[in-house]
């Protein structure tokens, strides 16, 4: 049998999950930017559904000693309770968007609020609560979520967030993705603090999860200094590439098919991209470019479905070539 002792808490109940056919006291003390802040969160659950599903809760409750403590409304009666360490960084909120998974209140999806699935994600990390199917799940939604390829490309929200848990979690698929959104549709401006600060977090990114506190290396809205310099480099290699491209006509085995690039061009194409920082964006410029109706300029259909193909084919080049560039 377990050894229990009695212990008293200190805490604000939560008004949604705490039931009273609780078996266990959950204690989670508020954070704020990675710092430990006064106040305590108790939720009273259901210790079979959280020991089911996380490695964490199973190890802790199945210990060789857990607390108890006494409640008021309950005379002579004791519960177990947990207090989750707040060396793993584990947010509040975070582990309430855990509960509401798990007792059906919020669905879990790739459409789901990114802040829901990036609490999630957290939440449920080997270095967090460790809830390894959910976290396989969850890193799913995420994928999702980015575009991971070239055609068709979107810009999600919540970047500089996503690309910090891509980095965590080595979410590999979506990160070329996620720069290349951040080139095209931000600033990409460095964190405005010292010098030490961000070197002390790019370490932390860098190292493994056993010894990384995610919350506070994950909700950054800003990016660090060497995601700043990777944005540099690929917008270089983008301008360098695609300039040429976006400035010069196109040639086609049709002499006529040829003159009405060189007519069109500038009016249909390259002051369209100059207006809207097209030259910036190759992917979504060469989309537009297929999109315009060839066909009525005086383009024959053949050179229509062939410079058609090689625009496609350009937005794959483009994006394999980002790699490299990303270095």
């Amino acid at each position: 049998m377990p050894a229990f002792k009695p212990i008293e808490i200190q805490g604000y109940q939560h008004t949604r999950y705490w039931f009273d056919d609780g078996s266990v006291i959950v204690t989670v003390q508020t954070l704020s930017n990675g710092d430990l802040q006064e106040g305590t969160v108790l939720f009273k659950l259901h210790s079979s559904l959280l020991a089911r599903h996380s490695t964490y809760f199973s190890r802790v409750l199945d210990g060789p000693a857990t607390d108890r403590v006494e409640l008021d409304n309950h005379l002579g009666s004791c519960i177990p309770t947990v207090t989750v360490p707040p060396a793993l960084g584990v947010r509040v909120e975070d582990f309430v968007s855990l509960l509401e998974h798990l007792y059906h209140d919020t669905s879990l999806s790739s459409k789901a609020p990114f802040t829901h699935v990036a609490s999630i994600l957290r939440v449920s990390s080997p270095s967090q609560l460790d809830f390894p199917r959910l976290h396989e799940l969850v890193r799913g939604y995420l994928e999702a979520m980015f575009p991971s390829g070239p055609v068709p490309f979107t810009h999600p929200d919540y970047l500089e967030e996503a690309l910090a848990l891509t980095t965590v979690y080595k979410i590999e698929s979506i990160r070329k993705g996620i720069y290349y959104s951040l080139v095209t549709t931000t600033d990409f401006e460095a964190e405005e603090v010292g010098g030490e600060e961000v070197a002390n977090r790019d370490n932390n990114l860098a190292v493994g999860q056993d010894s990384i506190v995610e919350d506070s290396k994950t909700r950054h809205t800003v990016l660090s200094s060497a995601d700043v310099e990777r944005c540099g480099k690929l917008m270089a290699g983008i301008v360098d590439h695609f300039t040429p491209i976006l400035f010069t006509p196109p040639t086609t085995p049709h002499m006529a098919c040829t003159d009405v690039f060189a007519d069109k061009w500038m009016s249909l194409v390259i002051q369209s991209a100059i207006s809207d920082g097209g030259v910036y964006k190759p992917l979504e410029t060469l989309e537009c470019i297929k999109q315009l109706d060839w066909a009525a300029e005086g383009l024959c259909p053949a050179c229509v479905r062939e410079k058609r193909e090689e625009w496609t084919e350009e937005q794959v080049v483009v994006w394999e070539k980002m790699d490299c560039w990303l270095g």
